[in-house]
């Protein structure tokens, strides 16, 4: 007959249990073939007494209000050898469980365990924002468009995680621009009162937490992945070079998950290039599965900025992760049938001619159609961040046969970005590389107002019992 003293038996042993229902009332129940080990044996009574530091730990005691149970088996062979039971349904105990509790953290030792809460996430961030400022935001890897957008829309960015990494091209050359965008960022933005200029692999998500605590709670964190390694302008044989000197992004995801578990905000926004929001984009499931198993209520769409406003055919994948449930997106708008040679010709002046560059005459680019403007044109191909550079993929205007890379003024226009956002101060590359790979105006705008209409709306108006239910 096979014994519990057959087994090695450690010092400690923990594990976390979900806590039982009947009826209307709940109980703390555990059935472990661990229990004997720690001296916990059928008809041992035992006295349970509340904890200092929440929860409570039970005893073996001759005079114990209760008792262990054992349960049998029938079987010569089982998996559960000698199954033992303790079960707790005082209210003296309960009552060191605060509401909306599901789970329980038990740490056994000899002659002792230890019943500690663990709060349902989500429930636990709900009643810790209760009088703070749900709409208080952190931006991360941002140009700083995102920020105008926020705060345009009464959203405080009270912090931002900029840093700019330094390319081949730009060590061939000889200059460090890390701190360009983080520039921007304070440039146009007017709320931000914590700049993180710091690399997001090696930022320290305790310490970016110390800082934060010294203003008000993060109620949005809102940031876009890089997305250069999801994208279909780099090509494979590049994605796999990137992976080999660690110049890729495509383990982004980590440092970014680190920061949310560790801040807990009420609500994440993050924005990437549709194939990231795939099914078989294994980042992308690893992303939002880790956000749902956390209890957040995954929304994710596809936008086209065209179908909000937009004149540009911006395709975008948002995801909004809300610790409340019913997030809806911005409904889609007829699109614009009107052309937008106007637009164009205001800057026509500006625009540089291309016409004799490789990037028009090479057999690739004549191949590729499709992202010339004309006069009929009722939107503009995707902006690129690598537009000044005259890629094969880049959005160049023909009129009179000639063809025109676009000025930054008429990216700008094109992007819905208003004068009031400031790139002049920087240089011309740098600056079509922010506008380029920032969001659509038109579009953010209309996402982050459905997103602040989110939590107005359930920020501390809804009891716990009915989030839990409605999950």
């Amino acid at each position: 007959m096979i014994h519990q003293s057959d087994f090695n038996v450690p010092n400690i042993l923990t594990k976390q249990l979900g806590m039982n229902v009947v009826g209307d009332r709940q109980k703390v129940r555990l059935s472990s073939n661990f229990l004997p080990m720690f001296g916990f044996e059928a008809d041992q009574r035992v006295t349970a007494v509340p904890s200092l530091d929440g929860g409570f730990k039970v005893r073996l005691s001759e005079k114990g209000e209760q008792k262990v149970y054992q349960r049998k088996y029938n079987r010569k062979r089982t998996n559960k050898p000698f199954e033992a039971v303790v079960e707790f349904t005082r209210k003296e105990l309960l009552s060191t469980f605060p509401p909306g509790c599901e789970r329980t953290h038990v740490t056994m030792r000899n002659g002792e365990l230890k019943f500690t809460p663990m709060p349902n996430r989500t429930a636990a961030i709900i009643r810790r924002f209760k009088g703070h400022n749900p709409l208080n935001a952190l931006a991360a890897m941002t140009g700083g468009v995102d920020i105008h957008v926020m705060e345009s829309l009464g959203i405080n960015v009270d912090a931002c995680i900029e840093w700019r990494p330094n390319e081949a091209r730009d060590v061939a050359a000889g200059r460090d621009l890390t701190e360009v965008n983080a520039l921007n960022c304070l440039r146009n933005g007017r709320t931000p009162r914590l700049m993180i200029n710091e690399d997001v692999y090696t930022l320290d998500p305790n310490r970016l937490k110390k800082l934060i605590d010294e203003g008000d709670m993060i109620g949005i964190w809102a940031g876009s992945l890089q997305c250069d390694d999801f994208s279909q302008s780099k090509g494979k044989k590049a994605r796999q070079k990137s992976i080999e000197d660690l110049s890729t992004s495509i383990d982004m995801l980590y440092p970014v998950l680190r920061q949310i578990e560790t801040l807990q905000p009420l609500c994440v926004v993050m924005e990437n290039v549709p194939s990231f929001g795939s099914p078989d984009s294994a980042a992308g499931n690893i992303f939002k599965t880790t956000l749902r198993r956390w209890g957040y209520h995954v929304t994710e769409h596809i936008m086209d900025a065209r179908d909000h406003g937009g004149i540009q055919s911006r395709r975008r994948y948002h995801l909004v992760a809300s610790v409340f449930p019913n997030f809806e997106g911005p409904k889609p708008v007829p699109r614009s049938e009107d052309s937008i040679w106007g637009i164009v010709e205001r800057h026509l002046a500006e625009c540089r001619d291309v016409t004799d560059s490789y990037a028009i005459t090479s057999p690739k680019a004549t191949e590729r159609g499709g992202n010339y403007i004309t006069r009929e044109s009722t939107y503009a191909p995707t902006i690129l961040k690598s537009q000044s550079r005259l890629t094969k993929d880049g959005c160049y205007i023909e009129n009179g046969g000639r063809i025109y890379a676009p000025s930054e003024g008429l990216i700008r226009d094109l992007m819905g970005i208003p004068e009031s956002f400031d790139t002049s101060w920087m240089a011309s590359e740098q600056a079509v590389e922010v506008l380029g790979q920032s969001l659509d105006y038109t579009m953010h705008s209309r996402l982050m107002a459905s997103v602040k209409n989110h939590l107005i709306l359930n920020a501390g108006s809804k009891p716990i019992m009915n989030m839990r239910q409605s999950a």
